[in-house]
């Protein structure tokens, strides 16, 4: 302000002094005053932050200068690529001033990209952004169904594009349900509702037999296809358990959806036709199918009759049991010379067994006639040079007659159950009539001996124990 535009008291010669209010609302109104209602500028984005409340705070500089900038929610919303710092723009709104801080700002009220379209920069930055996400990843994407027993369509119930599908899918598979969720496709709201419809229809798909899913519309500009370059749509295709064909535009066209669905269609007649197959082109090769069939079973039947007369002709088909009487017989003859040979076999066998017992009887007889002689004249010589083997000799005889010797000992008789009855610890008791009543005996047994007294009175011999009594004893004999 100059001089002359400033407040005078009254009779005063100096300047007023002002408010700092008063001085930031008078520069407010003079910057409203000096620039028109919208201007546009074009700079650089720097320092860049997107605040929770959705307003955006940033500077636009270039290489001289740099101004700050506030863009609003309401505005920010309507952007449709991502803002980053060293992004080229045109920002259009309104220079003023932030009345608390006395800063200059620009309020932002539109944006875009310098030297490109917005919708152009946010379908790139979209693309690129999934593409490293791995959404558009071939390896992820599902097989159509050849034969489906329905299809579910995501369009506008009014447009152009649901009757072109209803009517390819009538005339190419009129088998195929056809189940409609319609949307709008195009507008704010139309992004939502195409992911909610693709979420919905994926859900029920198991319940209706739903093998296909076509999200189409028909050909517009960039902005009236921009429903399905949004994020939400992309993300719902691509979770989505039933294959998706993308038929959205013309050939020309491009989407977000046409990259993240299974298959891409040219148009919305191009989908439908990539979703069913073609009723009267599988007719005609079931016609060529069922011709080539009925000439080979023709074929056939016709080489199945000649075999049949051949057979109908053969010795077998005049007498069938023929061939099994002969065989019968063969088997006969061949049973009875299996046991002819079989007998002849084994009486051979039995003499050839005998033969060769007896000659190896022989042998080994005459051999061990021989090894003994050979062995008794080895042992000859052996005991006539080895003096120590000649007492081994007489170690083992003396040993077989001291064997001999207790055999014949009254010990040996004894230790099978007898006993040696002695009078007065001297002579063996031989008859009763050689004690007296209290007599002292004494009773010899295998392991001890028993001292008695005899008691009563004298038993008289028998004829046979007097008899026994010329007989020598034998143990008396031993002993001696």
């Amino acid at each position: 302000m100059t001089d002359s535009q400033l407040p005078f008291d009254a009779g005063a010669k100096k300047p007023a002094t002002l408010t700092v209010s008063d001085l930031v609302s008078r520069i407010k109104d003079s910057l409203l005053e000096a620039f028109p209602k919208r201007i546009s500028v074009v700079g650089q984005i720097s320092n860049f932050k997107r605040h929770s409340s959705g307003h955006l705070y940033f500077s636009l500089k270039d290489a001289d200068a740099s101004i700050d900038a506030v863009m609003f929610r309401s505005a920010a919303d309507k952007v449709r690529f991502d803002i980053e710092n060293g992004l080229e723009v045109v920002a259009g709104g309104r220079v003023d001033v932030y009345e608390r801080q006395g800063r200059l700002q620009f309020y932002v009220e539109r944006l875009a990209p310098q030297g490109v379209g917005s919708l152009e920069l946010a379908f790139r930055q979209l693309k690129e952004r999934l593409e490293r996400e791995g959404l558009f990843d071939p390896a992820r994407k599902k097989p159509l169904v050849r034969f489906p027993r329905a299809v579910g369509v995501i369009t506008s119930p009014t447009g152009a594009a649901v009757r072109d599908i209803a009517q390819t899918l009538s005339r190419r598979w009129p088998a195929a349900k056809v189940f409609l969720v319609p949307v709008r496709v195009q507008g704010d709201e139309s992004a939502g509702e195409i992911a909610q419809a693709i979420r919905l229809m994926d859900s029920a798909a198991g319940k209706y037999q739903i093998d296909t899913i076509i999200v189409a519309r028909g050909g517009g500009s960039l902005e009236d296809l921009w429903a399905f370059n949004e994020e939400i749509v992309a993300r719902a295709i691509y979770a989505a358990k039933s294959p998706i064909i993308s038929g959205v535009g013309h050939e020309v066209d491009f989407t977000i959806a046409d990259f993240v669905a299974d298959v891409r269609a040219a148009t919305p007649t191009a989908a439908a036709e990539l979703a069913a197959p073609d009723g009267t082109e599988l007719g005609r090769h079931c016609n060529v199918l069922a011709g080539r069939l009925a000439r080979r079973v023709k074929d056939l039947l016709q080489n199945a009759r000649i075999s049949l007369a051949s057979v109908q002709r053969s010795a077998v088909f005049r007498d069938p049991a023929g061939r099994t009487r002969a065989g019968q017989q063969m088997l006969d003859d061949l049973t009875s010379r299996m046991r002819q040979g079989l007998q002849d076999q084994r009486t051979t066998s039995e003499r050839r067994f005998a033969n060769v017992r007896r000659d190896l009887a022989w042998v080994l007889g005459h051999r061990a006639k021989k090894a003994s002689g050979d062995l008794a004249r080895v042992e000859k010589r052996f005991a006539a040079v080895h003096p120590r083997h000649r007492i081994v000799l007489a170690r083992q005889q003396l040993t077989a007659l001291g064997r001999q010797l207790d055999a014949m000992s009254y010990k040996a008789v004894i230790k099978r159950g007898y006993s040696v009855t002695r009078i007065k610890g001297k002579q063996i008791l031989r008859s009763v009539s050689e004690v007296s009543p209290g007599d002292r005996l004494e009773t010899e047994l295998s392991d001890g001996k028993i001292t008695s007294r005899v008691a009563g009175e004298k038993t008289t011999p028998t004829k046979q124990n007097a008899k026994r009594e010329n007989t020598p004893n034998l143990f008396e004999q031993l002993e001696q």
